[in-house]
Parts: C-alpha cells; structure tokens; sequence
C-alpha cells in the first residue's frame, strides 16, 4: 500500500486554506539554539505547518481508504515553570492555543459498495497543544515524568482525523481525533502516539511520523472484525512575529 507523503518544504503555510504560499518571515532556526531556548520563547512565536493522516480500513465488505490533510497554526500563549523536586525552575510549559486549523478529507469505499466523497472545513474548537522546555542546562526528565531531550518535547491533537466526511460529502458530527507526541497531558483520542517527540532544529521544528495498527470486533458474536492502519505525519516551523 503506498501512502501519501508530507513534505518538509510544505510545512511553512500563510493562513490562507490549505493553500501552498510561503510564510514571508524568517525562521527562527538561525536564533534559536539548546543553550538560549528559553529566551527565546519570551517572544510571541506562531507554530505553522502540516499534518497528515492516512488510514486503510478492511472489513468484510471491501476497504476503504481515507486520507486528512492538515494546515495548522498554533500561537504560543501562556508559560508555566516547571519545578523539580527542590521547588527549583528547570523549565517552562507553553501553551499553544490553536489560531486556525483547516482540513481536508478524501474517502473512498471499495468492495461490495462503491462511492467516493470529501470535504473541507475549518475546526474552530480545535484542542489546544503543549510543548516543554527545559531551562539550559537543567533535565526535566524527573519533573515532567518522560524522558525530555535537551530541546524539549511537545504534544498536539489533531481533531476530526478520520470520519469526518463520507461518501457524497456528508458530513459526520464524530470528533475522531489523532495525537502526536505523548505523556504532556491527557487526551480522548482514536489513535495515541507512543513516543514522546523532541523539538528539532534547536527547538524550532516539530516533524516526524509514525503508524500504528489495531483491530476491532463487533456484533455480540465478535465475528465482524475491522483492521485499521494509520500513517500520521507531520511538520511544522517556529515563526517568530
């Protein structure tokens, strides 16, 4: 099964839909380094970039591929020390309030039915991400319980994954969301990601990817069983105001 990449020169986005226009701004990876991290994120930054969920599903009655696209821009907002266990500051928590998260959803059902269908939206209550720095020089490994990288770690949600829409574009009211990174906070989520996820690029980026795959059963039988493959990718840059 081939799958649909996101590539790294797609992650900086404008606001504007799912468009493909470069952010006009500098990045602040020639700024940002693991010594100075915490400075830097005293001034208002925005996270924008994109995200990708592929899914196969296959029951009895055929498969049906569904594919997300995601444009996302987050702001970071508040910052909350993080303390060990001597009440010393190791770190900060931010916020990222989400400022637009627009979608885009292809379906298809192939087997006993056949029928195509889609649709595009923007989530206007999307769930908020977090990221975690460390202060230079300190672990947070003790205080935030995950093994933090030296650049720090971060979490997002990405809501309405998979199912939004159905064939002949109809429009499922099901918040089926999808995580990246994990062990920041806790989330209602389809698909959970295992690994916590480091800040790259002197913690001025966020990308990876990763598949997971399950199974259901139901019927008071057990008998009709739905496997499930999920391919999440992501990318996103720091984009200093």
């Amino acid at each position: 099964m081939r799958w649909r990449l996101v590539h790294g020169h797609q992650a900086n986005q404008t606001r504007g839909g799912l468009g493909l226009q470069s952010v006009r701004g500098r990045s602040t990876d020639d700024r940002v380094c693991v010594m100075g991290i915490e400075t830097s994120l005293l001034a208002a930054a925005l996270w924008i970039g994109t995200a990708q969920v592929d899914v196969m599903i296959w029951e009895g009655g055929g498969e049906h591929p569904y594919t997300t696209d995601f444009a996302l821009e987050y702001r970071e907002t508040s910052r909350t020390p993080v303390r060990d266990a001597s009440g010393a500051t190791v770190g900060h928590r931010v916020r990222l309030v989400p400022q637009r998260i627009a979608l885009k959803a292809r379906h298809q059902v192939r087997g006993l039915s056949n029928c195509t269908g889609g649709g595009e939206e923007v989530v206007t209550d999307a769930p908020e991400a977090e990221l975690v720095v460390p202060i230079s020089g300190k672990d947070l490994t003790a205080a935030v319980g995950l093994v933090a990288p030296p650049t720090g770690a971060y979490e997002l949600v990405l809501p309405r994954a998979v199912g939004a829409f159905a064939c002949d574009h109809k429009r499922n009211t099901r918040d089926r969301r999808v995580a990246i990174g994990s062990g920041l906070f806790h989330a209602d989520v389809e698909v959970a990601d295992v690994q916590s996820r480091p800040l790259e690029s002197g913690g001025a980026r966020m990308r990876g990817e990763y598949e997971e795959r399950h199974e259901r059963k139901f019927g008071d039988s057990a008998q009709h069983v739905v496997r499930y493959q999920f391919n999440v990718k992501w990318d996103l840059r720091r984009v200093a105001e």
